[in-house]
């Protein structure tokens, strides 16, 4: 339920950083040294890849508050210190646009810079208790940009990124949009796409079904909803080769989206597999395999099920009366170029998070 205007703060901070950090020139420059000393001046932060002198420091570098934790005695609430909802919105439209697709860092580096900001921001917002339609547009953008992310990094170390960490936050801008959806009544274009995002990113969880089913019905019976829908309850029935077709209907993010779960996706289906085509004198082909589980080789697929504890030859896969102890888990998070990577060349990260790219469908190939 939206709050009332006068339970509101509202911020009257009209920079990307307060200017109670930066109260003057001198300050700021102060700050700038000071963050510079403790290597907090993010090169993102950089306006022009030169160094800049003191006389043009504030033409040179554009600061972006930085998240930082509550702390006892802090005052969250000073309006001075907080950026209102319009100011935020630009904020994630300047990070998406000009950040996003710079190539002098890696794409590792942009991300833990643009994760942090959108953090603050997200704190900003939750401290104004602001539910507007600014604030729907920002969590639309960090849902995107995490499910993004948590695909074009997921080969990253775990020192340059952490997909735990990455989902969870993506968890938490999803559900707080669609409260903003369903409880404060926001209307918007985009909710059938946040809908099946939802459904595909928590795949053949029952809670999450059970939720879609209590949608209006025009936005329950959306192209995006309804393949959401039936994409998750395939999974749940086990059967592979319907999902793959279904899968081949999905939009960029909703791959991506699948992509956290084709561990999972190949574990069941591979226990499937064993018990349907389990044979003594019969060896399952590898390359059906590799083309139902969305594998880009053979020595891919032929991989994964040594790891699973069967027999590979050049002539098949060996399968066993028993279903060994499939380990998901161990197998190493490898992009797909079969459910997601021919299409990724194709895609703008601007575009994708600001959702300017309409993709209803994409090519088959």
């Amino acid at each position: 339920m939206a709050l009332k205007k006068s339970d509101q703060i509202e911020g009257t901070c009209y920079e990307f950083c307060p200017e109670k950090r930066k109260k003057r020139l001198l300050y700021f420059i102060y700050c700038l040294y000071r963050r510079q000393r403790q290597r907090r001046v993010h090169l993102l932060e950089r306006r022009e890849p030169k160094r800049a002198s003191s006389q043009r420091m504030e033409k040179d570098f554009l600061m972006i508050k930085e998240y930082s934790r509550p702390a006892a005695g802090k005052d969250a609430t000073d309006k001075r210190d907080l950026r209102p909802p319009s100011i935020l919105l630009e904020v994630v439209e300047y990070m998406m646009t000009d950040l996003a697709t710079r190539d002098d860092l890696p794409w590792s580096e942009v991300y833990l810079f643009v994760f942090d900001r959108l953090r603050a921001i997200r704190q900003d917002l939750v401290i104004q208790r602001a539910s507007c339609k600014e604030s729907v547009r920002i969590l639309e953008c960090a849902v995107r940009f995490h499910i993004y992310a948590g695909y074009r990094l997921c080969e990253e170390s775990l020192s340059k990124f952490e997909p735990k960490f990455n989902s969870d936050h993506c968890q938490e801008c999803l559900k707080r949009l669609l409260v903003e959806y369903r409880e404060d009544g926001f209307d918007s274009n985009n909710r059938a796409e946040f809908e099946s995002l939802y459904i595909l990113y928590n795949l053949g969880s029952f809670e999450v079904l059970q939720t879609s089913l209590q949608l209006p019905s025009t936005l329950r019976n959306h192209q995006r909803v309804k393949l959401a829908y039936d994409i998750s309850t395939t999974f749940l029935e086990g059967n592979f080769v319907r999902l793959r077709k279904l899968v081949q209907q999905c939009d960029f993010l909703q791959r991506c989206a699948i992509h956290r779960h084709l561990p999972l996706i190949r574990r069941d289906s591979l226990a499937i597999l064993n018990s349907g085509f389990y044979s003594k004198n019969i060896k399952f082909p590898v390359e059906v395999l590799a083309k139902w589980l969305f594998f880009d080789s053979t020595k891919e697929a032929c991989g994964f099920c040594v790891l699973n504890g069967f027999v590979t030859t050049t002539d098949g896969i060996q399968f066993k009366r028993e279903v060994p102890q499939l380990k998901p888990n161990l197998w190493p998070d490898k992009k797909s170029h079969q459910l997601v990577q021919r299409h990724f060349e194709a895609m703008s990260a601007p575009n994708v998070i600001l959702g300017n790219q309409r993709n209803e469908q994409l090519p088959q190939r």
